[in-house]
């Protein structure tokens, strides 16, 4: 295929992929793996139809197929051998088949479509801020289709992963249009921010401010702001559960309701990796364990609230790291780092010589407070929302701008 018929035929997957998850988690994600699974799948469909046409990065693919071995190789000895005695074999099958179709969707924002996908990205960002803005100010556009034939998703849940959504396709918007003129980037953000605050999740508002701050560090140093980063998760990741055996942070019932319940559950995470430190209860055992014998004890409304639940609110612990500790303790643990050290070998050598530098560090910064806040599970729309993460990474790292 000429390599102009081929950019088009990419571009317009890529834009297709965007405009399909923006409209699905605006207007449907619900958290139900029958519905989510078939946007996955279609999204798939698509990407593998595209790259049936065009040259792929076959060194990519090798090196995603391999880790991902790693860790899939890790599930199945979880599934094998005693030592993991609450793993779910079906949720192990389930989150293999969402990892190799999410792996094409990833490699087709691996290649570099045509130039006119920058602006068509800007305009479903800016759309998606709108469609946030009508709803969260009393326009009721979801509850107004619902009386239509279109059964769309309403409640806190929904609005959670359209925000998260949000607040990460900003950097790619941000830089696609970083040459634009000032009033084009003043309207950006102004639409951005007032969408994202109309909204309830306060991770995503927290996980906007701190980026916003790396992202000015890092465009006088993004070398040495990467090293920081990477050493702060590094240590993020390996004292997660020890640390919070040292800090009582349950004990600080003064602190802002929905602050302090995370507090407390992350410190029952933290109490329940302890207790299965080295290898942890297996894969997926989070949706069955009961956490009442690591609940603290301290009197309170969210212990309580807790206590009723019997097991995590979601049946996850609400941090990826600590996920991951629970399912497979410090071996876990260091897989996470060993994938962290290989990532950051290949960062360090991208953000020495482009303009997309700041913008990558800052997606990840924002990532890593909301899934260290909220999402820590393997259920289909959370699993998009990593895929397109990933794939949004790598639409940054495929259109860097490389400075003279």
């Amino acid at each position: 295929m000429e390599s102009g018929l081929q950019k088009n035929l990419v571009s317009i997957a890529q834009v297709s992929l965007l405009a399909i998850f923006s409209t699905y988690s605006f207007f449907f994600a619900r958290n139900i793996d029958s519905i989510g699974n078939s946007v996955l799948l279609s999204m798939a469909f698509i990407c593998l139809t595209a790259l049936s046409f065009v040259k792929s990065d076959l060194s990519f693919v090798r090196s995603s197929l391999r880790y991902i071995s790693v860790f899939f190789l890790l599930c199945i000895l979880s599934i094998i051998l005693p030592i993991w005695s609450n793993t779910e074999n079906n949720w192990v099958y389930c989150a293999a088949c969402k990892c190799i179709l999410g792996l094409s969707i990833v490699l087709i924002f691996r290649i570099k479509g045509s130039n006119w996908v920058k602006r068509t990205t800007w305009i479903i960002f800016l759309f998606l801020c709108v469609l946030i803005i009508l709803q969260n100010t009393g326009f009721y556009i979801k509850e107004i289709l619902n009386t239509s034939l279109i059964n769309c998703a309403l409640g806190d849940w929904n609005e959670k992963h359209h925000t998260f959504w949000l607040v990460i396709l900003f950097w790619p918007s941000m830089f696609f249009i970083k040459d634009y003129s000032k009033y084009n980037k003043f309207i950006t953000v102004l639409l951005f921010l007032f969408a994202l605050f109309s909204s309830y999740s306060e991770s995503a508002k927290v996980a906007i401010i701190f980026s916003i701050i790396v992202f000015l560090l890092c465009k006088s140093s993004p070398v040495v702001s990467w090293a920081i980063v990477y050493r702060a998760l590094l240590l993020y990741i390996l004292l997660f559960p020890f640390v919070l055996q040292i800090l009582p942070l349950a004990e600080l019932d003064s602190a802002y309701d929905r602050l302090y319940q995370r507090f407390l559950l992350w410190e029952v995470a933290s109490n329940v990796i302890v207790d299965e430190l080295i290898f942890g209860r297996g894969f997926g055992s989070t949706l069955s364990l009961n956490i009442i014998p690591f609940l603290p004890e301290i009197d309170s409304s969210a212990r309580q609230w807790l206590y009723s639940s019997k097991t995590f609110p979601g049946n996850h612990p609400h941090n990826f790291v600590a996920l991951i500790w629970i399912e497979f303790g410090l071996v876990g643990a260091l897989m996470l780092t060993f994938f962290l050290y290989k990532f950051s070998r290949f960062i360090t050598k991208t953000i020495k010589h482009t303009a997309t530098a700041p913008y990558i560090i800052s997606i990840i910064t924002t990532v890593v407070i909301l899934f260290s806040c909220s999402w820590s599970i393997w259920q289909t729309d959370v699993v998009l929302t990593y895929i397109m993460f990933v794939a949004s990474l790598s639409f940054l790292i495929t259109y860097e701008d490389h400075k003279i």
